[in-house]
C-alpha cells in the first residue's frame, strides 16, 4: 500500500501509527482478554482485585455478573467453585464470574455488604441479590442460572461478552480460535476479502461471536482507507460539508489513525444537522465504527450519550 499524507502505516506492520497516541492496534485482530493465563478460554476471571473488578462491573450493563465472595481457607469454596465456574464458562458470555479472595482483599467483602465468605451474588445492572453460601448441585445451579439469564433479558441484558481469559501457547501468546486464526493470517497477508469470509463463518457458527464482529469491522476499516488519497478526502469533506459520504470518509480516516475521539464527534455532529436517509447513514457508520473500538471503551460510551442526545 502506497504510504499516505498522514503518515499511516500498512495494516500488515507490527505498531499502531506513531503520530497516534491512542491509535487502535489494527495490525492485528487481537483478543479482548486479561492478563490471567489459561489453557482455555474462559468467562471466568480469577483473583479479582480492586482494579480488576472495576473492569467487571462494566460489564453488569450488558450481562449478568456473579461474584463468588470466596475463602480459600474455607473447603466450601473450593466445592462451590467446582460447580460454579463450568457453568458459567458453559453460558459463552451470556454471564462472567469473577471470583474474589475476600482473605487477601477484605475491604471487598465489606463493599458488598456480606460479613463474611463464601458467598455468591448476581448483580444486574444495579442490583446485588444475594445467591448461596454453600455447595448446590449443578441441576440446582443450572436452574438458578436460567432464572437469572431469563430475569436478565426482561431487564434488557440480552448481550454477550468476549472471554476473559484466552488460552495461550508456550511463549504465552493468546491462541485464537481457528477461524479468527485464519482471517488474522488473511490480514496479515492483506487479503481482506477472506479475512472478512473467514469471521462470517465464525459467525455463522455463532451469531454471538462478539470478537468476530468486532473483527470484521476492523479489517472493513482497513480495507475502506487502505488506498485512500488522506489529503484528497479531507479537502473534499472541507468543501462540502453537508456531503455524508465526505464526512464518512473521513472519520475513517480518523479512526484509522487513532483520532478516536474526531471521529466519533464529527458523525454525531452530522447526524445532529442531517434528517432523513443522510442521517440514517451516518449513524449506521457511527455504530459500526463503536464495533471497531469496543463497547468497553470508555470513549464510545461517551459518544453513545452524544449520539441519544442528537437523536433525541
Amino acid at each position: 500500500m502506497t504510504q499516505q499524507p498522514d503518515n499511516r502505516r500498512q495494516p500488515s506492520q507490527d505498531a499502531t501509527p506513531a503520530h497516534s497516541r491512542d491509535a487502535i492496534d489494527l495490525s492485528q485482530i487481537p483478543a479482548q482478554s486479561s492478563d490471567q493465563h489459561g489453557t482455555e478460554q474462559s468467562w471466568v476471571l480469577d483473583d479479582v482485585d480492586q482494579q480488576s473488578l472495576q473492569s467487571l462491573l462494566q460489564h453488569a450493563s450488558t450481562v449478568p455478573l456473579i461474584i463468588h465472595l470466596a475463602a480459600p481457607s474455607n473447603p466450601v469454596s473450593d466445592q462451590i467453585d467446582a460447580v460454579l465456574q463450568p457453568a458459567i464458562d458453559a453460558r459463552a458470555g451470556r454471564m462472567v464470574m469473577g471470583r474474589i479472595n475476600t482473605e487477601k482483599h477484605p475491604q471487598l467483602l465489606q463493599m458488598f455488604g456480606v460479613p463474611a465468605g463464601p458467598m455468591v451474588i448476581a448483580l444486574m445492572g444495579q442490583q446485588a441479590l444475594p445467591l448461596y453460601n454453600e455447595p448446590v448441585s449443578g441441576e440446582q445451579l443450572e436452574k438458578l442460572l436460567d432464572e437469572i439469564n431469563a430475569s436478565a433479558v426482561q431487564a434488557g441484558l440480552a448481550g454477550t461478552v468476549p472471554p476473559l481469559v484466552e488460552p495461550k501457547d508456550a511463549e504465552g501468546q493468546v491462541k485464537l480460535p481457528p477461524l479468527h486464526q485464519e482471517a488474522a493470517d488473511a490480514l496479515q497477508a492483506g487479503n481482506y476479502e477472506a479475512a472478512i469470509a473467514a469471521y462470517d463463518k465464525a459467525l455463522a457458527e455463532n451469531p454471538q461471536d462478539q470478537q468476530a464482529v468486532s473483527g470484521k469491522a476492523q479489517v472493513a476499516l482497513v480495507q475502506r482507507t487502505k488506498d485512500m488519497d488522506a489529503q484528497q478526502v479531507r479537502t473534499a469533506a472541507a468543501d462540502n460539508p453537508d456531503d455524508v459520504q465526505a464526512q464518512i470518509a473521513v472519520a475513517d480516516l480518523d479512526l484509522y489513525g487513532g483520532h478516536v475521539q474526531d471521529a466519533f464527534d464529527r458523525l454525531v455532529s452530522v447526524i445532529r444537522r442531517s434528517a432523513g436517509d443522510d442521517r440514517e447513514a451516518a449513524r449506521k457508520h457511527l455504530l459500526e465504527l463503536y464495533t471497531v473500538v469496543g463497547d468497553q471503551d470508555e470513549r464510545v460510551a461517551a459518544s453513545r450519550r452524544k449520539l441519544a442526545a442528537a437523536l433525541f
